[in-house]
């Protein structure tokens, strides 16, 4: 093989072969979040929904919002694994359009707060304690992590259902219950309709392999959870690492009331969501109204590939590229001053 050959080869090796992407959050930099207010806008960029977040007394997570917190005490209680904590450059609160809830906030787990404007002050439960960020832009890009949540969940609601809705009920079961039965080992996926999804008088249970992800596309605009999800026949809780695994999707819904316990993430980037209940997982929406006690599981299932995946290559990457480029660009020099740069193709 000629040189030059040889030089193109090891470059389209570099540049295709070996180029490695850098694994993702599920949901970007809100992953590391328990509660997001995203905000909406329309095609003109003019403000629908500000993105406002009123918090009730205990979310053991982090909170971000496009725009004001305008009620919380205790922020970060309990960040259990947190997989995605680095996400949130130290922050555990960031308020884009400041923070108007008075009186003092406790902040459990560390970290900074971001609050242009501020009329509370707080109490770091820490060492070493965070500071309050008042100057500089954000630390959460909204406007960018609004449209690629605006996008995934449009994509999500494109995937075909593997699993049955309505499925026979399990031995030992109540046959009250509306049964989700998926048997995929990796990937089950329903579709429900508002209708079935706020029934008080079947509540929902998911009956899938240990360990699966499961995502729940609901139909509908203005939609209500009527009662408590079960998993497996057992009532959803905190002590089940499977229900981190559970995605509730809500790709055209502007209004979503959690009216029983849910624990699983919910994505709804373009309602505003309430809950009178105990709720765990990440919460994104565009606004976020009062709510019950909120439990941080981040969310820790496997989500699918679309078309529009991170490509940002990793370091390490780009160096063997660089070198690549640098050492074709070399012997393409070398041969034009000794004039044997002729083509070889």
């Amino acid at each position: 093989m000629r040189l030059y050959n040889l030089a193109f080869t090891v470059l389209c090796f570099l540049a295709f072969g070996a180029l490695g992407y850098a694994d993702t959050a599920p949901f970007g930099v809100a992953s590391a979040f328990n509660l997001v207010a995203l905000g909406t806008v329309n095609a003109h960029g003019q403000t629908l929904i500000a993105g406002n977040i009123a918090t009730p007394s205990d979310v053991e997570g982090r909170i971000a919002a496009a725009n004001q917190v305008s009620q919380a005490s205790t922020i970060g209680g309990n960040l259990r694994g947190d997989p995605y904590g680095s996400l949130a450059s130290g922050y555990a609160l960031v308020a884009a359009g400041g923070v108007t809830a008075g009186g003092n906030l406790n902040i459990d787990g560390g970290g900074n707060v971001y609050a242009p404007t501020n009329n509370s002050s707080y109490n770091w439960n820490e060492t070493p304690k965070g500071s309050v960020i008042s100057t500089g832009p954000s630390p959460v890009n909204f406007s960018s992590l609004r449209t690629s949540l605006d996008a995934e969940t449009l994509e999500l609601a494109t995937l075909s259902a593997n699993g049955v809705v309505g499925a026979a009920t399990p031995p030992g079961g109540n046959p009250s219950w509306l049964v989700l039965s998926g048997t995929s080992t990796t990937l089950n996926v329903f579709t429900l309709t508002a209708a079935q999804f706020s029934d008080s008088n079947n509540p929902i249970d998911i009956q899938v392999p240990v360990g699966s992800t499961v995502i729940i596309n609901v139909q509908g605009t203005n939609v209500t959870l009527g009662a408590g999800i079960y998993l497996n026949g057992q009532q959803e809780s905190d002590s089940n690492n499977d229900e981190s695994k559970i995605l509730f999707n809500f790709a055209n819904a502007t209004s979503v009331a959690i009216d029983g316990q849910l624990d699983g993430a919910v994505l709804a980037p373009f309602a505003v969501l309430t809950s009178n209940s105990q709720m765990g997982g990440n919460f994104i929406a565009a606004a976020i109204g009062l709510t019950g006690e909120d439990h941080n599981d981040e969310f820790a299932g496997t989500l699918p590939t679309f078309s529009q995946p991170d490509l940002a290559p990793e370091p390490g990457t780009l160096l063997l590229m660089g070198s690549g480029l640098l050492m074709l660009i070399g012997l393409l020099r070398w041969r034009g001053r000794s004039g044997q740069l002729t083509s070889t193709i």
